[in-house]
């Protein structure tokens, strides 16, 4: 008797375990089909509410896991953000990118950049503050680079690293401020291990991007003005007529060169999946 009583107390055991444990795996299995929805449906507001021309007319929204609707611009295949443009250095006391391409004005200025390894680069919209270039820094010794900044949970290395030049522009600090500033990209960035070079991982001083290229730094008075769209109010950036000349003149390039039409951009797409 007690050999049967400790029997059925070990097979009580079991079910009970085995009962907790299927609990648990439906609330895990709610869960996530929970916050999966609230994903789905957040993004997917946000590609109405970010429903403008310059995204609509140059790129298209698709699906990227985990990050729901994202946008990314019909443009050739070596493509990436923050390369067909220049740097300012603006009243907001900070270097402003200026870019020549026509979408340029918000997915330079507001959410996330992800290099997806299907899709390439795609924009991952946000409800954050305008920023004068959503970018992170590096400068090393005579160099000056930056990377868009990823969504949460991905980190770049240096771009010296081995798979990390991808992810960034490298430039000679006495080229920094020319225009069309990918014509000027380091490729083969080394790192001198011997020479006591200094990482800084910030945007460059202005006095130290003057020292290099031998002359002072204008300073461009950049105003901003709402913009209205059906769920937010966002910011457009405002340049002076210099500035604007200066675009106009690379806008011309950037269209003929680096933007293609939805077709092309199709059988483009097509022609790399074979």
């Amino acid at each position: 008797m007690i050999y049967l009583k400790g029997e059925k107390m070990k097979k009580k055991d079991v079910l009970i375990k085995l009962s907790v444990l299927l609990s648990s795996l439906i609330i895990l299995f709610l869960m996530t089909r929970c916050s999966s929805a609230y994903t789905q449906n957040s993004t997917n507001d946000n590609q109405q509410s970010y429903n403008i021309a310059e995204l609509n007319s140059y790129g298209e929204w698709i699906y990227v896991n985990p990050y729901g609707n994202v946008w990314r611009p019909y443009a050739v295949s070596d493509w990436m953000p923050f390369d067909n443009g220049h740097w300012v250095y603006s009243n907001t006391g900070n270097w402003t990118w200026v870019s020549y391409e026509p979408f340029g004005w918000i997915v330079y200025h507001y959410g996330n950049w992800y290099d997806d390894p299907f899709y390439g680069w795609v924009w991952i919209p946000s409800d954050g503050i305008w920023s004068p270039a959503n970018v992170m820094w590096l400068h090393y010794g005579n160099y000056v680079s930056w990377a868009p900044r990823p969504p949460r949970g991905i980190v770049y290395g240096r771009p010296w690293e081995i798979n990390q030049a991808k992810y960034w522009h490298v430039v000679k600090f006495n080229d920094f401020t020319k225009e069309n500033i990918r014509n000027y990209r380091v490729t083969n960035l080394i790192r001198n291990e011997s020479g006591g070079r200094e990482i800084i991982n910030r945007q460059p001083a202005r006095q130290l991007v003057e020292r290099s290229i031998g002359r002072s730094v204008p300073g461009v008075k950049v105003q901003r003005q709402t913009v209205k769209l059906p769920q937010r109010n966002i910011e457009r950036m405002n340049l002076p007529q210099q500035e604007k000349t200066r675009v106009d003149q690379n806008t011309i390039r950037v269209r003929k060169e680096v933007l293609v039409p939805r077709d092309k951009f199709n059988r483009q797409e097509r022609n790399k999946k074979r």
